[in-house]
């Protein structure tokens, strides 16, 4: 087993606390962006700024878990091309696989020094994952 460097994951859940909390902003000012009318759009987008929430506060309680300390602050909140339904799916899409991405740096960092850290992670990945998938079935649906 290596050893755990704390310092490190501390930052790197830092930087995730502060990319999902920007991902709650993201998806909650998507929905209110998207036409009623496409309603199962705006309860999926809805849906992701709750989980995005959900995902902030699950990594700033394992940050205060391995002695870390949260700060609260949010990554900057990038904006789709344009407001049409394709471009907001194309940008949700894409802020998934930054997650995957930040998600995976976790896992590569702690893998075989914390085992605690490193399921969390993997079972992070595996979300995020599934939430990129159904953007890319709901991108094939709207394209």
């Amino acid at each position: 087993m290596k050893e755990f460097e704390s310092n490190n994951a501390i930052n790197l859940l830092q930087t995730i606390f502060e990319f999902e909390l920007s991902g709650a902003i993201r998806y909650t000012n998507f929905a209110a962006l998207v036409d009623n009318e496409k309603s199962d759009i705006v309860d999926f987008l809805k849906e992701q700024a709750k989980e995005s929430l959900e995902h902030s506060q699950k990594v700033g309680d394992v940050l205060v878990r391995i002695n870390g300390y949260n700060q609260p602050q949010i990554a900057p909140v990038a904006q789709a091309e344009s407001m049409n339904i394709k471009d907001i799916l194309q940008a949700s899409h894409e802020f998934e696989r930054q997650a995957i991405s930040l998600y995976q740096n976790l896992l590569d960092a702690v893998k075989d020094s914390n085992i605690y850290l490193e399921e969390f992670a993997r079972n992070m990945v595996t979300e995020e994952a599934e939430h990129s998938e159904e953007l890319e079935q709901m991108l094939r649906e709207y394209s």
